[in-house]
């Protein structure tokens, strides 16, 4: 069959299954029919989609349906640009490492509601978990290895949602963070935390609030750590405490090693620079 002539079909029978959706649904949100441009790239994108529902969110129109035996949701600017993507999946294909991190976080004895893959564009992949304690729910945010990304509490079923790319971050990850892929964008007192895994290390750099870097942190394992400061650090008042987690920390002064410990009963971190000298604690 002619390409051409084929998309014209889809888009046909695309047409036709909205309209006999929305009849009863002219008044609402609900059942709505899209505009050609998000009909076109949605047929384009998920060709074998059935039980199809758009409804619009905000600024985007999102479609509800079964991609194959998959229960998927699709975000879609009006112009047609595809934003991302949710799907449902079993709890038995998530990552072993994201099921490794949660039996083994502060979240293990919770129940999971349901699990899912979040894809958007331009980002890496994120795993969802919903978990529930009583009345208490939160929502678990993972990259695929496993790293805990956010926690959302109380969350509503609205709360994904596509994430707009600054002009200056989309700058910040093609020249300081070539081939890394970001995962969330959060906001915080200082302007912005980018969450990315770089070359499979999951690292958090920190922006201000014009997108200009400050610092980048990410976690080491203990073997990491250079000979002057791991001398260093067994030679410090420190040296009998327990280490929670070992960080190396880039910024504008140079490169750092964080130990976090635990110090008179308190976690403590305790900043070391190149030179084995303790900056802060």
């Amino acid at each position: 069959m002619n390409t051409k002539f084929a998309l014209l079909s889809v888009f046909a029978g695309l047409t036709l299954f909205f309209a006999s959706c929305s009849k009863d649904n002219d008044d609402n949100h609900e059942g709505i029919i899209p505009v050609e441009d998000v009909a076109k790239a949605f047929s384009l994108k998920y060709p074998n989609a059935k039980d199809i529902t758009f409804e619009i969110e905000g600024n985007y129109y999102v479609a509800d349906f079964m991609n194959g035996t998959v229960s998927t949701s699709a975000w879609f600017t009006d112009q047609g640009k595809w934003m991302m993507e949710k799907i449902d999946i079993l709890y038995n294909q998530l990552p072993a490492p994201v099921t490794a991190a949660l039996k083994a976080g502060a979240y293990s004895d919770w129940k999971v509601d349901e699990t899912d893959l979040i894809n958007r564009t331009g980002m890496g992949t994120v795993y969802k978990i919903e978990v529930e304690k009583g009345s208490i729910e939160t929502d678990l945010y993972y990259s695929q290895y496993g790293n805990l990304i956010k926690t959302v509490d109380d969350a509503s079923n609205n709360s994904d949602a596509p994430i707009v790319i600054p002009d200056a971050v989309t700058e910040l990850m093609n020249l300081t963070f070539a081939g890394a892929e970001l995962l969330d964008i959060q906001p915080n007192s200082e302007g912005y935390e980018l969450n990315m895994l770089d070359n499979k290390v999951y690292k958090i750099a920190q922006v201000n609030k014009d997108y200009r870097w400050q610092n980048t942190m990410w976690q080491i394992a203990p073997s990491e750590v250079p000979s002057i400061i791991a001398e260093a650090f067994e030679k410090s008042v420190y040296a009998n405490d327990e280490v929670k987690a070992i960080f190396t920390l880039i910024n504008v002064d140079g490169s750092f090693q964080l130990f976090e410990v635990v110090h008179g009963g308190q976690n403590t971190f305790v900043t070391f620079d190149v030179f084995g000298n303790i900056v802060k604690s």
